[in-house]
Order: C-alpha cells, then structure tokens, then sequence
C-alpha cells in the first residue's frame, strides 16, 4: 500500500472515531455515557474541523511523496522525465538558484544540471503539498502541475464546488475554519459553536469522497509510470 493510502485510511478512521463520540453526545442521552457539554463540546467540534483539514493535507503531502520515490526507483536520468515533472523537479532541488543574479551563478547551477543528466540514478527531492491552503483548486492545481489529468464525476464535481457560505466551497470553508484557529484570529469554542456533529459529518464525508478520487489518481499514474516520457 501506498503511503498516501495509509495515510489516509488512518486519518480517515480517527476522524470516525471523533465524529461517532460527537454524534453520540449531541444525540438522545446514553446510559452510562458522560457527555461532554458546553465549550467542551465546542472545542472538541473545533478539533473535529482541524482533523479533517489535517486528513487532506498530509494525505496530498504523502501522494506527493510517493510519487517523487516513484521518480526515483524507476528513472535513470532527469531526461527520462516528462516535461511537468522536470519543472516541478528543477523548481524543487534548484529554485533559489533558477532566476540567477550573477553569471557566476548561472554557471554553477548549468554545471550541476549536466551532472544531474550524466547521473546513473535521480537523486532526492521533494514535492511539497500548499501548507494551510489545501482546498479543491490548489489540490487540482497540484495534479496538473505534474501531469495527471484529473477527472471525477459529475455528481462528486458539484458537491465539491458549490458554494455553500461566503461563495467558498466545503474544502475552502475548511481551510479559512483551519487558518483562523491556526492562527489565533477565532477561538475553539468560537468555531464549535457554529457547527453539529451532523455538518461536520458532511463535511467529511465530502473530503472522503474527493480524497478517494485523488488518490486513485495517483496510484494510477505511479504504476503506469505516467511521469516518464
């Protein structure tokens, strides 16, 4: 399995287990079962927002691992690359170097690239996921960016991109929800208090389903070794 698989299922399971807990408190009351009420219940419907945001992105992050290992099992040389995966190559190892400011400059990192061409192996790199902002556009974006052609049905399509508040879709509102925590700009309670155990549980239920689609995605271009020429 690949680890952007792995990844997800166990992320995908430990939202579950946080959503059954929500959904049982704010049911009917349970024998036995010790509620949480108040801002504790807020806070734990806030966290609830933070996982499911945390479950994309490092799920995309880990995609994106296993596609630079793919590279690097399975291409000779940089020349064996197509061209989106190249660039993405280049911009990963070189960036700082690309726009030269010197000759000088220009010159070392033209020599490395001849070395990189006579190489018998590629060597490290990393291809890194939009921390913060993962939502449908960047994560389409980012499969564009190194050559997969994303496709998902019509009905998964208009779920992910209607616009449900303040003209943002489910996966943009999950980022804002994600920064404002991350960042101070709304406290736990704050955020809990305008959701329930059932719109969190569309909400990923949503991220579930366009997760699956990605993946499969990538799994499908790592073993037709789509990122060669």
């Amino acid at each position: 399995m690949m680890l952007g698989r792995a990844t997800f299922l166990e992320r995908r399971d430990e939202v579950d287990k946080l959503l059954r807990y929500l959904e049982e408190s704010e049911g009917p009351p349970a024998v036995g079962l010790k509620a949480p009420r108040g801002e504790t219940l807020r806070i734990l419907r806030a966290s609830c927002h933070v996982m499911i945001y945390n479950m994309v992105e490092s799920t995309i992050s880990m995609c994106l691992e296993d596609l630079s290992s793919a590279v690097q099992r399975s291409a000779s040389s940089i020349k064996d690359l197509n061209d989106k995966v190249f660039e993405r190559y280049l911009i990963s190892k070189y960036n700082s170097r690309l726009m030269a400011s010197s000759n000088e400059k220009a010159v070392l990192l033209a020599r490395d690239l001849m070395n990189e061409v006579d190489a018998s192996s590629i060597s490290e790199f990393v291809l890194l996921a939009p921390s913060g902002n993962c939502n449908d556009k960047n994560i389409e974006k980012i499969l564009k960016s190194v050559g997969i052609d994303f496709r998902m049905d019509q009905c998964l399509k208009t779920r992910v991109k209607r616009e449900v508040s303040n003209e943002r879709s489910v996966l943009d509102s999950l980022v804002r929800v994600r920064n404002d925590l991350a960042h101070g700009n709304r406290a736990f309670s704050e955020v809990g208090k305008d959701s329930t155990a059932i719109d969190l549980r569309s909400t990923f239920s949503l991220a579930v389903d366009y997760l699956e689609v990605v993946i499969s995605h990538f799994e499908d271009y790592i073993q037709d070794k789509g990122y060669l020429c």
